[in-house]
């Protein structure tokens, strides 16, 4: 058996599904889970390698297609490395193979993981239990593959409260009432997607009566008595559904899209498939009383997370250098969204003002190329900058204003419906881009990119013209 790596898992066993069961604990701030995942034996191996951080497992079994259980003589948690090992006596053989997992866990403080946030209002304090999981924090919720590129489909159940409101990637299924004032809220299946996708919420919250986009029902779920703000939010999450389809070519691929207001999160808003999480601020308002500035910045935000639905989820990076690209692709579509929205506003003007911000940190000598070399999933933390966010979207739109918008929306259509339910690396974007512009894309945009840096044109005027050089 080959060593493992330190920063990537072995590839012996690939994830194909998950049925993951969790109960929350709101009051004590823990949670009980288990996982049941169905998985695929591509090498014969008699140690089962994945992901967990700050779990505590209770038991493991390991099950063969056919019925037949491995002995599991024991497992380890590699603090350093956030894995499990789980050693077998003998070998688990080529096919499927069901791994069973009961753990527990603390709802942590720290805005990652499976976490509480708390609110006040005139009835008290309560708490809420959700997800951040980009990343990579899905492992502090349940035992798992998570790589990006390891896709699987998810089942949640989520045994809460009855007075209490759950919601996950998918629609509510099945709900069934179990002892001491429980009930058991099951989700749909979702697609094929990354871990770091997966999301769930519980807690004292309300959602607003669903509104239909070309068949897709969508709500804003937030904290009771905040409802009326959710107007302007659920208004360009209509657009943004209507735009991105048409734009993409592709239907939204969820069957449902929440957009779910936390009262503390750490990132501005997050692409969770069908179950989007924001910071309150940046989803809930009303335009009457909100600054230009602030109405703008809702509608960018809500266009950039649902324009992650088909860029991001459907379509995924195989590693977290390819971040940069998910990010920046969504800061181009979200101008590009909210300029047919509110052609008014002149985003692209707006937009040229950001990028200048982009230009003073990129002629620093310390600047980095927008695409780097990742090692650890840690690395990836850097990549959430301007030069990511900023001078991305703004060489793609330099892209686009160069090829032209339709040839480079031909080429965009390419990418996702060749990549759909996958992962890719940056140069599968510029090759479907090249192959319907007949233009040298990779070899332009790697100029770009990969160098830290832009040109600086001087323009020297004397008695015989002008004379320009770089």
């Amino acid at each position: 058996m080959p060593p493992i790596d330190p920063y990537r898992l072995p590839r012996w066993i690939a994830p194909r599904h998950y049925a993951l069961t969790l109960r929350p604990d709101l009051d004590g701030a823990t949670f009980d889970g288990r996982a049941v995942i169905r998985a695929e034996v591509v090498e014969a191996t008699d140690q089962i390698v994945l992901n967990s951080h700050e779990l505590e497992i209770g038991a493991v079994t390991v099950t063969s297609d056919a019925g037949v259980t491995s002995a599991v003589t024991g497992w380890t948690l590699d603090v350093t490395s956030q894995r499990l090992l789980i050693s077998l006596a003998e070998p688990v053989e080529l096919g499927d193979v069901v791994i069973d997992i009961e753990f527990t866990g603390s709802l942590n403080d720290q805005l990652v993981g499976f976490y509480r946030s708390t609110y006040t209002d005139d009835s008290g304090s309560h708490v809420i239990a959700t997800t951040q999981f980009e990343a990579p924090h899905a492992r502090q919720a349940f035992p798992c593959w998570d790589e990006p590129d390891r896709k699987a489909t998810y089942g949640v159940t989520l045994e809460v409260s009855a007075e209490l409101f759950a919601v996950s990637n998918a629609a509510e299924v099945e709900r069934k009432d179990l002892a001491d004032g429980l009930v058991a809220i099951t989700f749909a299946d979702t697609m094929i997607m990354s871990t770091y996708l997966v999301a769930f919420a519980v807690g004292r919250l309300v959602a607003t009566d669903p509104i239909d986009v070309n068949g897709t029902p969508v709500r804003v779920i937030c904290r009771p008595g905040m409802e009326h703000l959710a107007a302007t939010a659920l208004d360009v999450a209509r657009h943004s559904i209507e735009f991105f389809e048409d734009y993409y070519g592709i239907a939204y691929p969820g069957d449902k899209m929440d957009l779910v207001a936390v009262p503390d999160f750490a990132f501005g808003a997050m692409e969770n498939l069908g179950c989007i999480t924001f910071r309150e601020i940046l989803l809930l308002g009303d335009p009457d009383e909100m600054a230009q500035a602030e109405l703008e910045r809702l509608a960018l935000v809500v266009a950039h997370e649902i324009a992650h639905m088909w860029f991001g989820d459907l379509v995924t990076m195989s590693w977290w250098e390819g971040i940069w690209l998910n990010e920046a692709f969504a800061t181009f579509m979200e101008t590009t969204c909210v300029d047919a929205y509110r052609p008014d506003w002149n985003e692209w003007t707006r937009f040229g003002l950001a990028r200048a911000e982009a230009f003073e940190t990129d002629a620093l000598v310390t600047t980095r190329p927008i695409e780097y070399v990742v090692e650890t999933p840690a690395d990836a933390e850097g990549m959430f900058d301007v030069l990511t966010y900023e001078k991305g979207g703004a060489v793609l739109r330099m892209l686009e204003q160069y090829l032209g918008p339709d040839t480079f929306r031909d080429g965009v259509r390419r990418y996702l419906k060749q990549h759909s339910y996958s992962n890719t690396v940056t140069t599968d974007l510029w090759d479907a881009i090249e192959a319907a512009s007949g233009e040298p894309v990779r070899e332009i945009m790697n100029s770009w990119i990969l160098q830290g840096g832009h040109p600086l044109v001087r323009v020297e005027v004397d008695d015989s013209g002008v004379t320009l050089s770089q």
